[in-house]
């Protein structure tokens, strides 16, 4: 779906349900732009969304954003400040409304009223169950009041983390998308209401290079400070964009590490995985969930009505792998018919799978896995 702002989308390629979106960030004027484009997103489109607010007068708050927006009251003595009964009243709220909006102003406020600890308890917990029900959550995460190991915390549980600093935007983790959006800098602009993005090629690789060699070699950014001759908060504000350094200090820096300009600037690594994300119900009976031959395999998924038989859309001449989930199902794999229960695995390696068939009045499921 689109966040509203043309220029995010084309970052991440849109809001893939399920995702849980932290934006780290110093100014609240811009979140609050991103935060009203993606409600207005979906009130346009008939859609619901929650707004929970932990500071604002909820009753402002819901005369400016209308009736497509439910504003839920999460201040100190409001009617869901307890943290039990604001996640009750979330995951209800947005399996009532499927797929589910959810705008939440307040992990400062959280940590301040119960706690560090227990605000990322709630959102470890909350998290996951918003990305299970395939809602998406916009949740603010001021830097300076949280603290890095708050934010660090909140990173290792959520699907996105957008950092929002002086003028710029930092990818920080984007499941789901393409390595290249990992890590990327952009330099932020606010005009007309709206977020326009433009790349920051130079400060984007220098903070690449910065994290990406302090990781593999197992440094911190003080080490990383004495070896640049430059203080840890220079090493801090540069991979986090918001610097550069100069010619000479760049030139130091890797003759003591004993690496090439070029190889410090090289393009960040994979990450050695591949995360792709699908809707929960698409309409096609055969759905493609890894189809990229550059991989080395490919992933599909195929539903079966009662009763109901298939062929896949093309013959595959190399390895093939099907894995019934769940259902009775009759395969065709050359000359042979096996039928195989929910666990079951048949491995084709010469001849080709050419057909599967439902035998139960359930619907079944199976995955079929390529190797190119």
């Amino acid at each position: 779906m689109s966040s509203g702002m043309p220029d995010v989308d084309a970052l991440l390629g849109g809001i893939i349900l399920g995702d849980n979106v932290v934006w780290v960030l110093d100014d609240t004027r811009v979140v609050g732009l991103l935060e009203d484009a993606l409600l207005a997103e979906v009130t346009s489109a008939g859609g619901h969304a929650f707004y929970v607010s932990t500071g604002p007068d909820p009753a402002k708050l819901q005369a400016r954003l209308g009736a497509g927006v439910t504003v839920m009251d999460a201040r100190a003595r409001g009617l869901y400040g307890d943290a039990a009964v604001l996640e009750t009243a979330l995951i209800e709220g947005t399996r009532s409304h499927p797929p589910g909006y959810v705008v939440i102003d307040g992990l400062a406020s959280f940590a301040r009223r119960w706690g560090p600890a227990k605000a990322v308890a709630f959102f470890s917990r909350v998290c996951p169950r918003l990305f299970d029900l395939g809602a998406v959550a916009y949740w603010r995460a001021p830097r300076t009041e949280l603290g890095r190991s708050f934010i660090e915390q909140v990173t290792n549980v959520t699907q996105c983390v957008l950092e929002l600093g002086e003028g710029h935007l930092r990818v920080v983790k984007a499941e789901g998308r393409p390595a290249s959006v990992q890590g990327r800098l952009l330099r932020l602009d606010v005009s007309g209401g709206e977020v326009h993005l433009e790349d920051e090629r130079a400060l984007g690789r220098l903070g690449r290079g910065l994290e990406r060699v302090r990781r593999e070699r197992n440094l911190n950014q003080s080490d990383l400070a004495r070896l640049a001759g430059v203080t840890p908060s220079a090493v801090s504000q540069a991979e986090s964009g918001r610097r550069g350094f100069s010619l000479d200090t760049l030139l130091l820096l890797t003759e003591r590490l004993g690496m090439g300009l070029d190889e410090f600037l090289a393009s960040a690594p994979t990450g050695g995985y591949l995360l792709a994300r699908h809707p929960r119900t698409p309409a096609e009976a055969t759905t493609a969930l890894l189809d990229d031959p550059k991989a080395g395999l490919r992933a599909y998924l195929v539903r079966l009505g009662p009763g109901e038989s298939g062929t896949p859309d093309f013959l595959h001449k190399g390895t093939e792998l099907v894995l019934v989930a769940s259902g009775l199902v009759q395969l065709t794999i050359g000359d042979d018919t096996p039928v195989m229960r929910a666990g079951d695995v048949a491995l084709a390696t010469t001849a080709a799978v050419s057909g599967w068939r439902n035998l139960m009045n359930g619907p079944a499921l199976l995955f079929w896995v390529l190797r190119d």
